[in-house]
């Protein structure tokens, strides 16, 4: 062989190396692609697309700024995909999009000493840095005629506080049905409160913390088997709508083990719903704690705590990596013959980095 041809062979062979190592790592080569970066809003281009907010936060739950496209990974079901856009939200730094943060005071499953502990909390909460909040805040209770709207959105809490001590003998009224009927009536008062929040009706622009000071709607763990095609249905509702509405829920319980985390207040432990966190994937599996506060929590990347009297404390702790956060993009999954759970999974190349974003999402057969 002549020298000549010695540099063409080379060429040669490292064109097919580089070729080897990119059929051999298919998901490097996805991930790779630079994805459109924004620092302002962030939405799906069509239907086919799916928008997920992520919190990256450090181990103090002090958002994590100033990350860039390649430090973000996202599966699908485990398969890597390709993150169409990514876009840095920060409110303190317009343009930003409009973080709506909703309490609400749930005295239809909190006994009066809870609900004394949830309003003392939460009126230390607004009175703190001579109350001047951080976003529009609204506050709500929930009694047995459904949601009502105690105070409007605002960021003065001196008359968020007037508002909440002017609805005082609301809060007293605590009439709560007993027995394993009385949890079948919480429950699904629960659930229709949870669908009428994320329908299309009700979804308003911007992203929305609902912070619920509540251990929770009873868990159900005796019903037919017939019903489960209902929870299923329920299930892939409410996750999806709850996605779509850019709503993130947050149980921040007064009690100090999760009362309502065993039926008929037969106590139980704080980690009792951990059980049910895998996401459901067939009607067969659907049960109806899967639709528990705690459960829904998680999977709309918001949070549980649980500290017993300390409200102000876990309504501070929700609230801290809130003021930033990355929506990612990426491509939904074709449907199939029926409806199909896809788990979601968002890693971050940094060390200690701390992810809370939506588990997964559902797509519906023909």
């Amino acid at each position: 062989m002549g020298s000549n041809s010695l540099p063409v062979l080379a060429a040669i062979i490292v064109l097919l190396v580089t070729a080897f190592l990119r059929l051999a790592s298919p998901a490097q080569d996805l991930q790779k692609s630079s994805p459109e970066f924004s620092t302002s809003g962030c939405s799906a281009t069509d239907s086919s697309d799916i928008v997920v907010a992520v919190e990256v936060t450090d181990k103090s739950g002090r958002p994590l700024t100033g990350l860039e496209a390649s430090d973000f990974r996202l599966f699908d079901n485990n398969q890597p995909q390709k993150i169409l856009a990514i876009c840095a939200v920060d409110t303190e730094h317009p343009p930003a999009v409009p973080l709506d943060v909703r309490i609400i005071i749930d005295a239809v499953n909190s006994g009066p000493v809870w609900v004394a502990q949830e309003r003392d909390g939460l009126s230390a909460f607004l009175k703190q840095n001579s109350g001047k909040l951080d976003h529009p805040t609204s506050i709500w209770i929930l009694k047995n005629d459904g949601l009502n709207r105690i105070a409007p959105p605002s960021r003065d809490g001196v008359s968020l506080l007037a508002a909440l001590q002017g609805a005082q003998p609301q809060l007293r009224i605590i009439n709560r049905s007993a027995g394993v009927w009385g949890d079948v009536e919480r429950t699904g008062q629960a659930i229709k409160l949870l669908k009428e929040m994320v329908s299309p009706e009700s979804r308003t622009p911007g992203r929305k913390l609902v912070l619920f000071l509540s251990p929770g709607w009873p868990m159900l763990f005796n019903y037919e088997a017939d019903q489960r095609s209902w929870i299923f249905n329920d299930i892939a509702t409410i996750s999806n709508g709850l996605r779509e509405s850019c709503i993130s829920l947050y149980t921040l319980d007064p009690s100090s083990s999760g009362a309502n985390l065993q039926p008929s207040g037969s106590g139980g432990s704080s980690s009792t719903y951990e059980s049910f966190l895998k996401g459901v994937r067939k009607i067969g599996d659907a049960q109806y704690p899967n639709l528990s506060l705690q459960v829904l929590s998680e999977h709309s990347g918001g949070q549980v705590i649980i500290g017993g009297n300390e409200i102000k404390a876990e309504i501070d702790s929700a609230l801290r990596g809130a003021s930033a956060w990355y929506n990612l993009v990426f491509e939904r999954a074709p449907g199939g013959r029926a409806t199909e759970y896809h788990a979601i999974r968002v890693t971050v190349d940094k060390p200690r980095a701390r992810i809370r974003t939506t588990a997964g999402y559902y797509v519906k057969g023909p």
